[in-house]
């Protein structure tokens, strides 16, 4: 499992990924790859706490009595899948969810590859500054 330092904040690994939140569910879409991922619970969670930039300590203390080791367990697959990564870049930690506000349900992470080679057909998010359909001259 990959490992993330406490103190370097985390984010969305590159432009392919996208997400929406759908209720108590945020679906993850890379479209480099065609996968996507369905977050549940704590997940859901600390993706929205990705997205604003957190480091992996802010985004552990962000549970009220959360499951600390589940959370790590969340953060390295999302990054095994490189779906985020650490930005030592950042100076600081985004401020995200207060200490023990938001209550800890357990995580689930799945992945789908069932529409692959479909969402990889489809040409439409290869678009450069000429727009789509163009042809290479």
């Amino acid at each position: 499992m990959t490992q993330l330092e406490d103190g370097v904040p985390v984010r969305v690994a590159s432009a392919n990924i996208h997400a929406k939140v759908f209720d108590d569910e945020v679906v993850v879409l890379d479209m480099a790859t065609g996968t996507y991922f369905s977050l549940r619970g704590a997940a859901a969670q600390v993706w929205q706490l990705v997205e604003a930039g957190a480091t992996p300590a802010t985004i552990r203390n962000a549970f009220v009595d959360g499951d600390g080791a589940a959370v790590d367990r969340v953060l390295g697959d999302l990054a095994e899948s490189k779906l985020l990564v650490a930005d030592p870049s950042a100076t600081t930690d985004a401020p995200g969810a207060g200490a023990g506000s938001l209550a800890f349900v357990t995580p689930s992470v799945e992945k789908f590859t069932d529409m692959q080679e479909l969402l990889l057909l489809d040409p439409i998010h290869d678009v450069d500054e000429a727009g789509w359909p163009h042809t290479p001259g």
